[in-house]
């Protein structure tokens, strides 16, 4: 947050230099309008400093992180869990644009968060499940929280959100102030702004429910939901599983509803078998795998007013997991020779790279 306050104050400076000139020939001109132009700049910028302090600062994003968070970007380079020969190959990072790549860990990391200087991320290199960070070259590592659960870590404004024995916790990004939120079997979170977006099961449902960042305030939003859903502006959206039990198969059905719990309502039916473990977004398209009528797996998306859906790039493998960063699609398949590689696509479906060394 400090880092993010002096790059803003520095351009609020170089702005005003670059404009000190014109408003002083213009003052020569009309003293009287050229004061009220003044009062108006220093308003907007002191505001505009409020939201830049306020803003939240997210270590990555909640789909990627429900993918088991294996990449993560931030300011031009994508930091990401490299395999070779169906091994983990410790923790690499390449330029957005492709054209620089090395290994800066040789730990096996998931759920990777990039805050300030740090990336912060679940470490199984000895064997249990720690917390830990370290500096983007690689140095300074250190471990801030021993044995907690194997899921999702999500790293805001310097703290750090996991699970340990099913309890969800919250602690500084230095190890210290460590608090219990929920003590609710929770299944999925995503954090937006000051409020928690979480699901857990109710009697063989899911559901929906929200709580401030300190665990207080809890309220339920819908009981008959969905695991996996993404917040966009007032609206949540999942897609829903329901079990057909004439056909013998589940149907899928896109829906949304409002964050206050109002207006639910169905936008699609979806075709096809989903793996909703596999549910990731960019803001404007869900994106997941399913397979087509021969049984071949494949990446799909579709617009949020389900419309459009999208076939993008078939699968090898019998799975995959899902990370999007700026147009491109992170995920894992196999080879030609059948071992497991890091590739990715262009979310239109075209310039597959495999990210090998």
């Amino acid at each position: 947050m400090k880092e993010k306050i002096i790059n803003f104050k520095n351009k609020v400076v170089k702005f005003l230099v670059n404009t000190k000139n014109k408003i002083s020939a213009f003052a020569m001109a009309n003293k009287k309008l050229s004061i009220i132009i003044a009062t108006v700049l220093i308003i907007i910028i002191i505001l505009s400093i409020i939201i830049a302090c306020n803003k939240t600062e997210v270590g990555n994003t909640s789909g990627n992180l429900n993918n088991s968070g294996f990449s993560v970007e931030k300011n031009g380079w994508v930091y990401y869990l490299g395999l070779k020969d169906s091994n983990t190959d410790g923790i690499y990072k390449i330029k957005a644009n492709g054209n620089k790549k090395e290994k800066i860990s040789s730990d096996y990391g998931l759920y990777l968060n990039k805050s300030g200087k740090f990336i912060y991320y679940l470490d199984r290199t000895s064997g249990n499940y720690n917390i830990a960070k370290m500096k983007t070259n690689g140095d300074k590592k250190e471990t801030i929280v021993e044995n907690v659960d194997a899921a999702k870590i999500t790293v805001v404004d310097n703290w750090i959100y996991y699970f340990k024995e099913a309890k969800f916790y919250r602690v500084k990004t230095n190890g210290e102030n460590k608090q219990i939120l929920s003590e609710k079997s929770i299944d999925n979170y995503e954090i937006v702004g000051k409020w928690i977006y979480y699901s857990y099961i109710n009697d063989g449902k899911y559901i929906i429910s929200k709580m401030k960042t300190n665990g207080k305030d809890v309220t339920k939003i819908d009981a008959d939901s969905a695991r996996m859903f993404f917040v966009k502006g007032n609206n949540i959206y999942y897609i829903y599983e329901k079990y057909n039990e004439e056909e013998f198969k589940y149907n899928y059905e896109l829906y949304k509803v409002k964050t206050n719990g109002k207006n639910k309502e169905k936008i699609v039916d979806i075709d096809g078998e989903i793996k909703l473990s596999t549910m990731n977004f960019n803001g404007d398209k869900i994106f997941y795998t399913k397979e087509d009528e021969d049984s071949n797996l494949y990446i799909y998306s579709i617009e949020l007013n389900g419309k459009t859906e999208t076939k993008i790039t078939e699968i090898q493998g019998y799975s995959t997991i899902i990370n999007l960063h700026n147009g491109w699609i992170y995920f894992t398949d196999q080879n030609d020779d059948g071992d497991s590689q890091m590739y990715r696509i262009k979310i239109n479906g075209k310039d597959k790279q495999e990210l090998s060394f």
